[in-house]
């Protein structure tokens, strides 16, 4: 067995070692890929160093079996199938938040009013309404405007 043999199969286990190659490594699959017998590759300590540590990374869980990967893979592609129509939902519902406060501009200003003066801080002395208050206060403005009658 050559250095260049030896540094080949050291650099496989390697690979083996960060899941690059099948999760099943036995001394007989060596072997048959190299050419050498199981006692002769033990017998160099280097390649029996990099064989413990391929198996202690698989057997370890630090590398998946591609059927892990593929069902983390469906898992990942699920989830962002669900963000991206999520995402949509949040784009449409502030679509219709736009329409809604440009519509409620419109009114303000067909009042008479500026939107400035309506759309203004709550005072530091004044306590503002609780997230329930401002639910029941907003509940109305949730309803259709009927048309004013005014063309």
């Amino acid at each position: 067995m050559s250095d260049t043999d030896i540094k080949g199969i050291i650099a496989d286990l390697d690979r083996w070692a960060l899941g690059h190659l099948c999760s099943k490594l036995t001394w007989s699959i060596l072997e048959e890929r190299f050419g050498f017998s199981r006692q002769s590759l033990q017998a160099k300590s280097e390649i029996k160093a990099a064989y413990d540590n391929a198996k202690h990374a698989l057997s370890g869980g630090l590398v998946k079996s591609r059927e892990q990967t593929g069902k983390e893979n469906e898992q990942l592609i699920c989830e962002i199938e669900r963000l991206k129509k999520e995402v949509e939902e949040f784009k449409r519902k502030e679509i219709n938040w736009k329409k809604r406060w440009q519509r409620i501009a419109f009114h303000i200003r067909q009042k008479g009013m500026q939107v400035a003066a309506i759309d203004q801080g709550i005072p530091e002395s004044a306590e503002g309404p609780t997230e329930r208050e401002t639910t029941n206060i907003l509940r109305p403005f949730d309803k259709e405007i009927p048309p004013s009658g005014r063309v």
